[in-house]
């Protein structure tokens, strides 16, 4: 994929999904219930089925700052994303998901600038892209295949965070609620390959020595997987 980035307005209010979030530091998916203004964790990793609204992808600076809520400064892939607002601004990148039935069945934002969840994502984008011309009208049903460590730092500093590895699973049209769930501004071509505006990124696989098959072009979707997604 291309995770491009520069950026436009600031801050957005209006429509606001719940969430389902890949936390790298764990290597689990969890969508976020909100009760009573408490948040709970549903640990979904397991069974985690998705449809991923990559036409509507978007990039851009996003803040989790302790202790206020998120600001997230986006811009639909392909376009400039700008400079950095601030010190605690970090690139990212923002979707919604729809998940599948076991998961909940509605739809969700998928947010988040862990580099090691933004390569999962940017190899899941480059097998939509590989699939999309013979997917027209359609949007992909992601399925989480396997997470695989990656440690950074030494002695002390030295850490390990979780790549996902997400699979196409099959094709779908888009589902209804999608439409509302996904737009906040014009949809970015799919054939845009440059995610970032800033330095080169690398294309390697992890440092594990895993590698990644070419994707077919074009999977049957089975038949609860139109249940699901309409």
């Amino acid at each position: 994929m291309a995770l491009g980035f520069s950026i436009g307005g600031s801050g957005e209010g209006g429509n606001f999904l719940p969430i389902v979030k890949f936390d790298a530091r764990a290597g689990r998916i969890f969508r976020v219930d909100r009760e009573d203004g408490v948040s709970n964790q549903i640990d979904i990793t397991r069974n985690f089925k998705g449809v991923f609204d990559f036409e509507n992808l978007e990039v851009g600076w996003i803040s989790f700052n302790a202790g206020s809520a998120p600001d997230f400064q986006m811009v639909p892939l392909g376009s400039s994303m700008g400079d950095r607002p601030s010190e605690n601004h970090k690139r990212g990148i923002r979707m919604a998901v729809k998940l599948g039935g076991e998961c909940g069945g509605d739809c969700r934002e998928l947010a988040g600038t862990s580099a090691a969840m933004m390569k999962g994502i940017d190899a899941l984008h480059n097998d939509y892209l590989a699939g999309a011309s013979d997917n027209p009208g359609k949007l992909p049903v992601v399925v989480l295949e396997d997470t695989v460590p990656i440690e950074s730092g030494s002695g002390t500093k030295k850490s390990t965070n979780y790549q996902p590895i997400f699979k196409i699973a099959g094709w779908v049209k888009r589902p209804s609620d999608l439409n509302d769930a996904s737009a906040r501004g014009p949809k970015a071509a799919p054939e845009v390959p440059n995610w970032a505006s800033g330095p080169a990124q690398s294309k390697s696989p992890p440092s594990t020595g895993s590698t990644r098959a070419a994707p077919p072009k074009a999977k049957t979707v089975a038949p609860e997987d139109e249940e699901d997604f309409g």
